[in-house]
């Protein structure tokens, strides 16, 4: 049987590219990860067997010739073979993350592959296994509210969603930090939609994001037994007026870029997190910025829930090179326990100077 792809559709957010395949008389859903890269990944599922299945995983011959692997009889709800697929009833629905997937077939869930899929312990679940395999696990069916919950929002999505959200985060962050003054998109033209703001507060400035919020993060519930905590972000930084006008455009340019981290390389970014940066300048070199939700006295930015998550405002604290080997060498909380005295209470606002004391 030759091989042949049924469908093929690339992730809305993340570069990923969902296919399946039918070959040696079996069907396969696939997620790769970055298709151009020479390091793309892929996670796949078992979805379904045309002929007879083995007794148990197909012969050493066809591993060998990359032929993909029928599953065994004793995990199959079709043992003698499942009908052909046509393709042009297969569907593909993206999870609201952008990083996962699932095949439906006249509407009806056939395989899904999770954030959290595509490894040998736990591929994905297909709806024609039967028991726990190498190829799918029928059990996650509480995945099934997850696909339908994201249906739902690719349906639910038009022109008039965008601006509902909008003027509700700029409401909640204008009522704390009063009107702004420059609006910036940041979406370059493209899904999801995205901006920027800057506040002028007397003699200090505030850049705050708006709209990363519309779509959660990826992988974040493999990290956190809460993710609707975590998952939905806006950043903010707080600077003098003057010391933005030394780099405006330097700066500006680097916070519009930091949305996209989370969807293009599929990780996420929370409190306690550093990245990279080159964009701040002061008394010492600044080459990173650490993430910190809810600092001692920064202003508070109460968002409204998003379907059923908080919205957590991270700031950016610029760090030195010295205080970033240290983050990573003993973790982000210890740093954070190291703020000087005299700029503990304005931690989130960046003056040029280093806000942590190494020597104690």
């Amino acid at each position: 049987m030759e091989s042949k792809t049924l469908i093929e559709e690339q992730s809305p957010l993340c570069p990923i590219v969902a296919f399946v395949e039918e070959s040696n008389q079996c069907v396969y859903f696939y997620l790769m990860e970055h298709p151009d890269s020479e390091a793309r990944r892929f996670r796949t599922v078992w979805v379904r067997n045309y002929g007879e299945a083995p007794d148990d995983i197909s012969s050493v011959e066809d591993m060998r010739s990359g032929l993909p692997p029928r599953l065994p009889a004793s995990f199959c709800a079709h043992p003698d073979g499942a009908e052909k697929l046509s393709p042009e009833k297969l569907e593909i629905v993206w999870f609201e993350e952008g990083d996962a997937a699932a095949l439906l077939y006249e509407e009806d869930v056939l395989a899904v592959i999770p954030g959290w899929g595509g490894n040998d312990e736990y591929p994905g679940y297909a709806r024609d296994c039967i028991g726990m395999a190498p190829y799918g696990d029928p059990s996650e069916n509480v995945l099934f509210k997850r696909v339908e919950q994201a249906r739902q929002f690719w349906q639910s999505w038009d022109e008039e969603s965008w601006p509902q959200l909008q003027a509700s985060l700029l409401q909640a962050i204008e009522n704390s930090l009063g009107k702004h003054t420059k609006y910036y998109a940041i979406d370059g033209g493209s899904w999801p939609p995205r901006a920027m703001i800057t506040i002028e507060q007397g003699d200090v400035t505030y850049v705050v994001t708006v709209g990363v919020s519309l779509v959660p993060q990826p992988v974040v519930e493999q990290y956190t037994e809460e993710p609707e905590k975590h998952r939905r972000i806006e950043l903010a930084l707080a600077l003098p007026t003057v010391l933005l006008q030394q780099n405006e455009q330097g700066i500006l340019q680097y916070i519009s870029g930091l949305p996209n981290i989370p969807w293009q390389q599929i990780t996420w970014i929370g409190h306690g997190h550093t990245i990279n940066s080159d964009q701040f300048s002061g008394d010492e070199e600044f080459t990173a910025i650490l993430l910190v939700q809810s600092p001692e006295h920064a202003p508070h930015i109460p968002f409204a829930s998003y379907r059923g998550d908080d919205i957590s405002l991270l700031w950016m604290v610029p760090i030195t090179e010295a205080e970033h080997e240290y983050a990573m060498q003993n973790s982000s909380m210890k740093l954070l326990q190291k703020a000087k005295e005299t700029t503990a209470d304005s931690l989130w606002l960046f003056d040029g100077q280093a806000k942590f004391s190494l020597s104690r």
